[in-house]
């Protein structure tokens, strides 16, 4: 029912009207004519003119007997509003004088059996509810016209519909409005009665503004299910009734109807509008069926989203995602208006799943099916690819490389980026060829140098075959890399390459032949196939065990123990003479020889074996090495020291090879240099002992004895029986002045040592410069005996026989003196031709000529020597064989300049060694 606007909904009354006695129609005008008669007599009997005159005064007739002005008891104060099918007045109530609202049917549908049934049934359920928010209905008659008709409350307020604009600007006051509604049809449901036609007009306000629920003519009581129950299912105001109410049988009719045609009042009551519009009612109802509703923010952006959540909630399309009941609404409105937390949530993916697939059966079929194809299609290949990823792996794994870090010679340091740029450019080089991997040590890595031990455990950690490393230099200005691949389970060489390039050159593999030649290395199923070939004298048995003899008894320094290696070598190289291995020990043990005891024999056969073994094999590291030491007693220092730094580049750094670099460095008068090597090669853990004697001599040479004498008495405790640390303690003292301490160390037993000539020649040395001239000359001569042209190489570069020579001089036998001096002179004089960039030779012929009183030349030859690397200055002030030129101004500044030298090296090599913090 709608105040100001009939309801269109049938009224019902509660007792039949009597039937026409001609027609037994219930179709009957007040005056007890029968309707239908009157038409049918009025269409057939009379003219068509006089007939249509006829029509409309009866219903003229029949309308003004309508409005009278009582209905039964009751007096007709004015007519409230009428629709198609009723009529609502209102009225006075005989006796109360209550004033209350009047609804009757219209007289032309009294014989409408629908219309009847639905007012009868608005009266009959209506009378069943008492709650303070559904319309009450006080009494139900027939008027004198036999018209069913009843009374109710009026409400003067008028019905949501009128207030829907107003109720728009008051968001709470819609919402309380909403929560008694909601409470109300609560009540009904309780009471086994679905509304089903709940809209804005059929909730009527009274005059204190309280809703009332009204119109309850398609009621559903939901314990019956009657023939006219079903004729009724599908009315119902459209936008307001629930999908399921449009197109099913009331039987299947819930709760949740009602709350849906709620949840549409909310919606219009906040938005002004239903949520869904169409040109027609068919087109509503299949909106509603087919379409989400709305988003009510879309709408009104103002609100918040719980109403929006609320509002979606009540118009889901599936009833059993609706609100379970009508008190459940009225608890999350009543939460909102008291600002607590609401329980409704949005649907989730889920439920729209499931209503998708409700509505599109075929498509979810097929899609189903696709999925399960697509399900057996990704196991498949899901499997295949795990095959083809292990095979992948297996591949990589076996064609795996890691880049150490490379060795910097000229700083002697390791340099990371130049490994990563190797493996990044190597990478995308064998890419080319086919599935390679290709990684760099890790920065911070505690790998370090190429050692044998160091390369398996780079491989074990990058799971690498194979191990790439090498060194790089600069060589007039241009860059040189060398790079070595190592079986990583061997450390043994499989491929040796050199790049060079200018300044700014940075590490490529522009060489498609050696990067084919590397990737056929990682191809080789075992690397047996493409290893370079290993030396024929470690084939043979007997040239093997002569190798490997041999080269033990070369590093006992001692005379005999050298000789018989030689033997040993020369043997292995006749039993295998394109062993390389066997010429290049046999050269390292006879140059070796050469260094303790001057035999030129043995050192011109040192450097025809060396040759001979670089020619057997240009990439051994072992026949490089032998020829840098050839070129270090010939006095080609430089060579010596390319020979050197070429056998690191071919074999990586080994101890031997980092120590012969840091000799090499000290002779060309820098010991900072060599310190730095020095301490690389104790680093690299060789033979113990062997190292720390050389750092002791860098040490005395830079002036710090205190780091010496730590360093040498370190030699002594690792090697008890040879003496090169005690000889190094004694040579200490001596150059401190102290000559007692020194003479007592050397006379503990120093002479019990089989070596090559140091201990006597020490001994000798702190008599000489201790000006112990006797005592000299006995030490030198005998001395001298042993080896005419030794002593050269030992500290202060004093020759045996001219230290002899002046020692006589001393004593007073000038004529012999003489004649040693110059034969010492001629044979300087030869070897310093022969080696014009050694400084040794140039200064024991300074020495020679200051003994035998040719002072300028003298001079000039200390000059040259100290221009080429002498910096033992301290040996020179001591050294009586410049008394001579000692009071000379020049030999003065001499001294003072090589003085200041020394202090400047000193003081760097003290705060800038890389290594110091492993000495």
């Amino acid at each position: 029912m709608e105040l100001g606007n009939v309801t269109d909904s049938p009224s019902v009354g509660l007792h039949k009207p009597q039937k026409c006695a001609s027609c037994n129609s219930a179709a009957r005008l007040e005056n007890g004519l029968c309707l239908n008669c009157l038409l049918s007599g009025a269409l057939e009997d009379a003219p068509i003119g006089s007939a249509k005159a006829t029509f409309k005064d009866a219903l003229a007739a029949m309308e003004i007997r309508q409005t009278k002005s009582r209905i039964g008891d009751y007096e007709i104060l004015g007519e409230i509003g009428r629709g198609g099918m009723g009529v609502i007045y209102r009225a006075r109530e005989p006796h109360s004088e209550r004033i209350v609202a009047l609804k009757c049917i219209l007289s032309y549908h009294v014989d409408s059996d629908q219309t009847v049934a639905r007012f009868r049934r608005e009266a009959e359920t209506a009378t069943r509810l008492d709650h303070p928010n559904i319309v009450p209905i006080y009494y139900v008659g027939t008027s004198q016209d036999g018209l069913p008709f009843l009374t109710m409350k009026l409400a003067s307020g008028g019905s949501l519909l009128e207030a829907r604009n107003f109720l728009r600007q008051e968001t709470r006051k819609s919402v309380f409005l909403m929560a008694k509604v909601a409470r109300g049809v609560q009540y009904a449901h309780e009471r086994g009665v679905l509304h089903r036609d709940l809209k804005p007009g059929n909730i009527l306000l009274d005059h204190r503004g309280e809703p009332l629920i009204s119109d309850f003519g398609l009621a559903k009581w939901q314990d019956t299910a009657s023939g006219l129950t079903r004729s009724l299912t599908i009315f119902g105001t459209p936008g307001y009734i629930a999908p399921e109410q449009a197109g099913g049988p009331s039987k299947r009719l819930t709760a949740a109807a009602d709350v849906y045609s709620m949840g549409a009042i909310l919606f219009e009551l906040f938005t002004g509008r239903p949520p869904f519009l169409g040109e027609h009612a068919l087109a509503v109802v299949r909106q509603a069926a087919e379409n989400p509703a709305p988003k009510l923010r879309s709408l009104a952006p103002h609100l918040d989203r719980d109403l929006e959540t609320i509002c979606a909630r009540c118009l889901e399309r599936e009833p059993s995602a609706r609100y379970h009941s009508a008190a459940a609404l009225a608890h999350d409105l009543e939460n909102w208006l008291d600002r607590l937390p609401i329980t409704a949530r949005p649907v989730g993916i889920s439920v729209l799943l499931s209503r998708w697939i409700g509505r599109n059966r075929a498509l979810t079929f097929i899609i189903s099916m696709l999925i399960v194809l697509i399900g057996v299609l990704s196991v498949w290949q899901v499997r295949v690819w795990k095959l083809q990823s292990a095979v992948s792996e297996a591949t990589l794994a076996a064609r795996a490389i890691v880049v150490m870090p490379f060795l910097d010679l000229d700083r002697l340091a390791l340099d990371s980026l130049l490994a990563k740029s190797v493996a990044s450019s190597l990478q995308q080089e064998l890419n080319r060829f086919g599935p390679a991997r290709v990684g760099a040590v890790p920065s911070g890595s505690s790998l370090e140098w190429s050692s044998r031990e160091e390369i398996r455990k780079a491989g074990q950690e990058a799971h690498a075959r194979i191990v790439l490393t090498g060194a790089e230099r600069t060589i007039d200005g241009k860059k040189r890399i060398t790079f070595r691949l190592l079986d990583s389970a061997t450390g043994d060489p499989l491929l040796v390459g050199v790049l060079e390039g200018a300044g700014g050159f940075s590490a490529k593999f522009p060489d498609e032949k050696f990067s084919r030649k590397v990737y056929a290395i990682l191809s080789a199923k075992a690397f047996s196939e493409v290893k370079l070939k290993g030396d024929p004298g470690l084939h043979d048995q007997s040239a093997r065990e002569a190798i490997l003899a041999g080269r033990d008894l070369t590093f006992r320094y001692t005379k005999s123990d050298l000789d018989r290696a030689i033997d040993l070598f020369k043997e292995a190289a006749r039993l295998k003479p394109q062993s390389s291995l066997a010429h290049s020990y046999l050269a390292v043990a006879a140059t070796v020889r050469t260094h303790y005891i001057a035999d030129w024999n043995y050192l011109e056969l040192g450097r025809k074996e060396a040759i001979e073994a670089i020619r057997l094999s240009p990439i051994s590291g072992d026949a490089h090495r032998a020829l840098a030491g050839v070129y270090y007693q010939e006095g080609r220092l430089a060579e010596a020291l390319e020979e050197g730094m070429k056998t690191i580049e071919i074999s990586g750094v080994e101890e031997k090879t980092a120590r012969f670099v840091g000799m090499t460095f000290d002779t060309l008068g820098r010991p900072d240099y060599a310190l730095n090597w020095f301490t690389l090669a104790l680093r690299l853990r060789g033979t113990p002992g062997d190292v720390e004697a050389h750092i002791g001599d860098c040490w005395v040479k830079l002036g710090n004895d205190h780091r010496a004498l730590e360093a040498y008495a370190r030699s002594a405790e690792l090697q008890p029986d040879r003496p090169q640390g005690a000889v190094g303690i004694c040579h200490t003292r001596v150059l401190e002045g102290d000559f007692e301490v020194a003479r007592k160390l050397y006379q503990v037993g120093y002479w019990n040592h089989e070596d090559l000539g140091d201990s006597k020649a020490i001994a000798a040395q702190v008599e000489f410069f201790g000006r112990s001239f006797q005592a000299a000359a006995k030490l030198y001569s005998e001395l001298a005996a042993a080896d005419a042209d030794g002593g050269g190489a030992f500290y202060g570069a004093v020759s045996y026989q001219s230290a002899l020579g002046r020692s006589k001089q001393a004593l007073g036998d000038t004529r012999d003196a003489n004649e040693i001096l110059e034969h010492c002179f001629l044979t300087e004089k030869a070897v310093v031709e022969r080696e014009p960039e050694n400084p040794e030779p140039i200064y024991r012929l300074a020495a020679i000529e200051s003994s035998l009183g040719r002072l300028d030349r003298s001079i000039d030859h200390l000059r040259a020597a100290v221009g080429l690397g002498w910096i033992d200055y301290r040996s020179l002030a001591m050294d009586p064989r410049f008394d001579a030129i000692r009071p000379i101004l020049d030999f003065k500044r001499i001294l003072d300049d090589l003085s200041l030298k020394v202090e400047d090296m000193r003081a760097k090599s003290e705060t800038s060694n890389p290594w110091r913090n492993n000495q």
